[in-house]
Parts: structure tokens; C-alpha cells; sequence
């Protein structure tokens, strides 16, 4: 089944665009700290699966320089084909169905890619295929496990919160399939594709009424308000929630964001 069955947002919606604008500036420093130990070199050939808005594909065009190569792609383009770098190549493509150059790529990075797949051990041997022997791949997949309430208004306040945190999950697993628990098994489905010196190592925040991580949760609310509702969610404590977001009085710790990487054998 293609990867675009299953994923929950619309690209093509300005509300998205800047969902992923924030999804970036809540993740891209800690993105950036592991390409950084993945040791991008000028001259690379680097893949960004699922690049999204395009900021991590636009530092590794930076990284790799003018004798490098960065090939972003996605199954929508919409946000991405804005990026424009000479050293870039932005390609709609289902990791699922469509082919990569084989043995091609220094370096890999997928993030918030493989929860939302059907078959992500399939997507994955795509991936290692178009790695070179001894290159290096780095995925990250957040796991809710660690969503906490630190602070709120008050209690009816943080009862609204952490009801829409559920019930928007439950909406992302009946409608996508999205595993919202992946984050705790990518280090071992990179184990079982038999990567070399694999590492793994999650990373959470606090996230404040009115910081990019709330604004996250805030248009993700947004988005699936009308399919919540229709799960029986009351639509005040969902319009609740989203209202809460802008609140600096209101906190939660951030998902965690498991990062986990290894190399192609070079055998």
C-alpha cells in the first residue's frame, strides 16, 4: 500500500505549512546535533525521505557544498518545492513504490516518516538499498509515552488538555495507522535491517503556551477537530484545547523524539 494512504495532513493547506514551519522550529536543533555526529562532509550525496518543509534538506545543502549533492523528497511537494538550491533536487516519491539509485547515498535521514507506514520494514529496506556499503542512516520517530501535563490554568484545564492529546491520537490510529509508540521500537527495527553500530537516543522538552512545540499541538488539534468530534469528542473541550496552546499558564513535556542510527554493513 502506498505511504500516502495514510498520512493524516494536507499539504496543500496553508494551515499545514505552517504546521510544519513550527514542527521545524521545535525539532530542527536536535535534528541538526545528530547529521552533525553523522559527520556531513562537503562533497556527500545526502537523501532526505519525507523532507516536509525542506529546512533540514536546505542545512544539508549547506553542509555538503557545491560539490555535494542533496536529493529531498516527499509524496507532497507543496511546502518543499519553495527550497531552491543548486545543490538540491526536490522529487515527489513513495518510498513505498518508487525506486532510488541503488548503493548512491553517503547519508540518509527520515524523521516523523516510518509511524505513519503500513509496512515501514518494507520502506526501510528501500532506504538501505540506495545507501552506500559503510554509509550512514538517521531516523527519528517520536513515542508519546512521555506527553505529561506540567502546568495548566487550572484542573478542568488540564483535563481538557490531556483528553484531546488522547483522543487525537486515537483519531490518527483509526484513521492512519499511525503508531504513536514507534519511537520506542526504531532502534530495533534499524537492528533487525541489520545495520552496523547502531545508536539510539530520545530527546524531550517543555513545551509552553505560546513556543513552537504548542503551536504544533495547536494546529494538529486544529486539523483533526471536525474527525474528533466525529469520534465523540465534545467539541468544547477540543476548541478547549486548542485555546489552551496559547496560554503561557499551560505546559506539557514535549513527545519524545528517538533517534536512532547506524551504517550499511560495507561487507
Amino acid at each position: 500500500m502506498s505511504g500516502q494512504a495514510t498520512y493524516a495532513f494536507d499539504n496543500a493547506r496553508a494551515v499545514q505549512r505552517e504546521r510544519l514551519r513550527a514542527l521545524e522550529a521545535a525539532l530542527d536543533a536536535g535534528t541538526i546535533r545528530h547529521l552533525e555526529a553523522c559527520g556531513v562532509e562537503p562533497g556527500w550525496r545526502c537523501l532526505e525521505v519525507g523532507a516536509g518543509g525542506g529546512s533540514i534538506a536546505d542545512w544539508m545543502c549547506d553542509r555538503v557544498g557545491s560539490e555535494g549533492h542533496v536529493v529531498a523528497t516527499d509524496l507532497d511537494i507543496t511546502v518543499l518545492q519553495d527550497r531552491s538550491r543548486t545543490n538540491l533536487d526536490v522529487r515527489v516519491h513513495d518510498v513505498l513504490a518508487d525506486e532510488l539509485p541503488p548503493a548512491h547515498f553517503d547519508l540518509v535521514h527520515m524523521r516523523l516518516l516510518l509511524a505513519w507506514l503500513r509496512r515501514p520494514e518494507a520502506a526501510l529496506e528501500r532506504v538501505l538499498a540506495a545507501l552506500k556499503p559503510g554509509a550512514r542512516l538517521l531516523v527519528e520517530e517520536m513515542d508519546f509515552a512521555s506527553v505529561v501535563t506540567a502546568a495548566s490554568p487550572d484542573a478542568a484545564a488540564r483535563s481538557a488538555f490531556e483528553r484531546i492529546v488522547r483522543s487525537h491520537l486515537e483519531v490518527l490510529w483509526e484513521g492512519s495507522r499511525f503508531d504513536a509508540r514507534f519511537g520506542r521500537r526504531v532502534a530495533g527495527v534499524l537492528e533487525r535491517a541489520g545495520l552496523d553500530d547502531i545508536g539510539c537516543e530520545g530527546r524531550a522538552s517543555m513545551w509552553s503556551g505560546g513556543t513552537a512545540g504548542m503551536r504544533v499541538w495547536q494546529l494538529t488539534f486544529a486539523q483533526l477537530r471536525d474527525a474528533m468530534i466525529a469520534a465523540g469528542t465534545p467539541a468544547d473541550d477540543v476548541d478547549r484545547a486548542i485555546e489552551l496552546c496559547d496560554d503561557p499558564r499551560m505546559s506539557c513535556v514535549s513527545p519524545l523524539v528517538m533517534a536512532a542510527w547506524g551504517r550499511k554493513p560495507a561487507g
